[in-house]
């Protein structure tokens, strides 16, 4: 229950991000078409640039997208594999950091 809680925390600020980042380019893009008709040298070769480094930008974030998506299958798989390798090492290992968090927490509180 709480992997799904993560999961979807980690769903929802995937969103945001990506929102905010299509914003961006988005305003980038429309900005470079609000300047399409200056036609000094100068403007041109900074809207050639802009366009450049969106395209590029674009590419990243596909790749760094896919990337995440790779690694943490990997990292699922990896994790589900111990967990059914060694299932009485991973209860034990919950035991002793739910008895660890719970003195400290009532430490805290006294």
């Amino acid at each position: 229950m709480e992997s799904q809680t993560v999961a979807s925390q980690a769903r929802q600020a995937k969103k945001v991000a990506s929102a905010s980042i299509s914003d961006f380019l988005d305003n980038v893009d429309d900005l470079t078409k609000a300047i399409k008709d200056v036609e000094t040298p100068e403007i041109a070769r900074v809207r050639a640039k802009v366009k450049m480094a969106m395209t590029a930008a674009k590419s990243a974030i596909a790749d760094g997208a896919a990337q995440v998506r790779g690694q943490a299958s990997k990292v699922t798989k990896t994790t589900d594999s111990y967990v059914r390798d060694n299932p009485w090492q991973v209860v034990g290992i919950a035991a002793v950091v739910g008895v660890v968090l719970g003195v400290l927490l009532s430490r805290r509180s006294d």
